[in-house]
């Protein structure tokens, strides 16, 4: 079944229109943005963000290049590239090096991670010529789109007017953000396996661990294969609900339309800390990537991902506020960033020894 995610236009927050000055009165095109944002984070945890502020060909040139990286041989790859740092969280991560999902087998993917260039060496030796300036170009665009994001989560869960900075304070480093361009070779499809859930994995299930995630897709795969499963079915507060049933296909609209005056889109979806954040008010959706049919097996599909994370020592607590507004106790102490991390971290590993075939 086809997804049929909402569609939030981030216009009344970009350019002149989009200065929302903390303690100023919102606009109406402001106000009626943040509703569609609640209404998303509440029901789906997964929305499809129109106009963030720079043009699409800026994603298919990403796209470009980041094929260009990916093309090299294997051998160079391994040879040249700076070589993943899980302590950085930096560099080129072979393919079948990871699993999202700790119990799954390791996903059909490879990938290179760049970080904020103010804290982090992000190390292009070995990429095609231009790469890196893309990469820090992307992360540039991201940023103050990211920041676009904040500002309207605060207005969407109806903070006072002189906080609306709640979550843009929190990310004064971008210490725990990451960039991370990927690539999924194509693949064996294995007909009539469709029971097997391994044997259909890109991706395994999981839900992501920060605050939110913006997605980009490459045009000719479209995100073909990339699975949701609702709020109400997935996870609350950052569990995964099961890997069986409830889950709908999102096919993207293709990146590399021909419209190069066309506003750039993203996919955005809510993580556990969020959940966390909001009092399990916002969901933390579990998603996953599977290999849907043949033809889609046959394809190079490649993504882009931008993970927002608090700084580190930032601490993660639902705003009195909001507590008072939905009449609740907190449910959840307050967290530091990186402890929080670290506790999702721990949680994979637990799931891992304990020989898990999925959540519960």
């Amino acid at each position: 079944m086809t997804s049929s995610i909402p569609t939030v236009d981030l216009t009344p927050f970009v350019g002149e229109c989009g200065g929302c000055v903390i303690g100023d009165e919102p606009t109406p095109a402001q106000l009626a943005c943040a509703t569609s944002i609640a209404d998303a984070c509440r029901e789906h945890g997964f929305m499809r963000v129109r106009n963030l502020g720079f043009p699409q060909e800026r994603v298919r040139d990403m796209f470009a290049s980041t094929a260009s990286l990916f093309a090299m041989s294997e051998a160079d790859k391994t040879s040249k590239l700076n070589p993943y740092d899980p302590a950085r969280n930096t560099g080129y991560s072979a393919f079948a090096s990871e699993a999202l999902n700790a119990v799954r087998p390791p996903d059909l993917k490879e990938a290179f991670n760049i970080r904020c260039r103010e804290h982090f060496d992000n190390d292009y030796r070995g990429a095609p010529p231009g790469f890196g300036e893309m990469a820090e170009s992307m992360w540039d665009d991201l940023e103050i789109v990211s920041r676009r994001l904040f500002l309207a989560c605060a207005l969407a869960l109806d903070l006072p007017r002189d906080d609306l900075g709640f979550f843009e304070r929190t990310f004064k480093r971008m210490d725990q953000c990451t960039l991370r361009f990927l690539h999924f070779p194509p693949c064996e499809y294995a007909a009539g396996a469709q029971d097997d859930v391994d044997a259909t994995l890109r991706i395994g299930e999981h839900v992501d661990f920060g605050m939110i995630t913006l997605l980009f897709h490459d045009g000719e795969a479209a995100g073909e294969g990339l699975q949701v499963k609702k709020a109400e079915m997935g996870a609350v507060g950052g569990k995964a609900g099961g890997e069986k049933g409830g889950w709908r296909d999102v096919v993207v609209e293709g990146s590399r339309g021909n419209d190069s005056g066309e506003n750039a889109s993203a996919i955005v979806n809510t993580g556990a800390l969020l959940a966390r954040w909001t009092n399990d008010e916002w969901k933390a959706t579990a998603h996953r990537v599977i290999v849907p049919n043949a033809e889609c097996a046959s394809k190079h599909r490649y993504s882009c991902a931008f993970f927002l994370d608090p700084d580190c020592d930032e601490i993660v607590a639902t705003h009195p506020a909001r507590l008072v507004a939905l009449n609740e106790e907190a449910k959840y102490e307050p967290i530091s960033s990186k402890a929080f991390v670290q506790m999702k971290i721990q949680e994979m590993q637990t799931a891992k020894r304990k020989g898990a075939r999925g959540y519960t």
